[in-house]
């Protein structure tokens, strides 16, 4: 399994949730799902509804089949998050789209009031890892590297399953990708900061991507007033740390790979 095809040095979540909608700001989590992986194998796995305090619309609902009634009588986000920001930490991350994943839960968790980061994880997406060929969907990803349909599309552990067998089969089928977590990262993600990839790695020193009037200049370069703005309009959650962090001078480092 994913264990044994790739070098694990630290813990690998595969993550997926189930959201009212796709605006990681405005919508919430409904089910998160999990398989946790160390060097020996799988450690465990676990789902959990949400309730999300705003109703589910229904065109949402016919996608993964998630009603109102279903999470009226689960927890808030709010009950499960100091739990799940000490044993979402010091680990890295997998899925399909999982930057979606990562960046709705670095939103629920501000939005709560709890710290957590997924800023120093490694992640390894699904999606990204079939460069090759052209963007499918899970279930169609499922098919090719199985032969078998994947019928629980849109259930949190459902989905996180998948995408770990279809990680196991790109890896088994493609040699050119590498088995180390930290190439793997820096070749899907290349230089990226933060999810949205609006702060990158330019020569090791972090850098506005290519956007705003600091388009392509060191961070260190903003003003105060441009953190500011970041802070006060509708930038993502991890995004938003990074502004408060270089508020107080407090810029990103890179890691150094092994």
């Amino acid at each position: 399994m994913i264990h044994q095809l790739l070098n694990l040095t630290r813990p690998l979540f595969v993550v997926d949730t189930e959201t009212t909608g796709v605006d990681t700001q405005k919508d919430r989590i409904v089910e998160l799902g999990f398989q946790q992986w160390g060097p020996e194998g799988m450690v465990k796995e676990w789902s959990m509804l949400v309730n999300p305090g705003i109703p589910i619309p229904e065109a949402v609902i016919k996608i993964h089949g998630i009603t109102n009634d279903d999470v009226y009588q689960w927890p808030t986000f709010k009950r499960y998050a100091y739990s799940l920001s000490k044993g979402l930490i010091n680990c890295d991350f997998a899925g399909k789209n999982v930057r979606f994943d990562l960046r709705i839960l670095a939103a629920e968790f501000l939005r709560v009031g709890v710290e957590w980061s997924y800023m120093d994880a490694r992640v390894i997406d699904a999606e990204r890892l079939e460069q090759l060929a052209v963007p499918r969907t899970l279930s169609h990803l499922h098919e090719k590297y199985t032969g078998k349909m994947h019928d629980g599309a849109h259930g949190a552990l459902s989905d996180v399953r998948a995408s770990t067998t279809v990680i196991v089969g790109q890896l088994e089928t493609y040699e050119i990708l590498s088995r180390n977590l930290d190439t793997l990262h820096a070749a899907q993600w290349p230089g990226w900061i933060d999810g949205d990839g609006k702060f990158r790695f330019i020569d090791g020193i972090p850098c506005f991507g290519n956007w705003g009037k600091y388009a392509g200049k060191p961070m260190k370069n903003a003003d105060r007033g441009y953190w500011d703005f970041i802070l006060s309009n509708s930038f993502s959650a991890d995004v938003k740390d990074l502004a408060r962090k270089a508020k107080l001078g407090q810029f990103p480092k890179m890691k150094e790979t092994v």
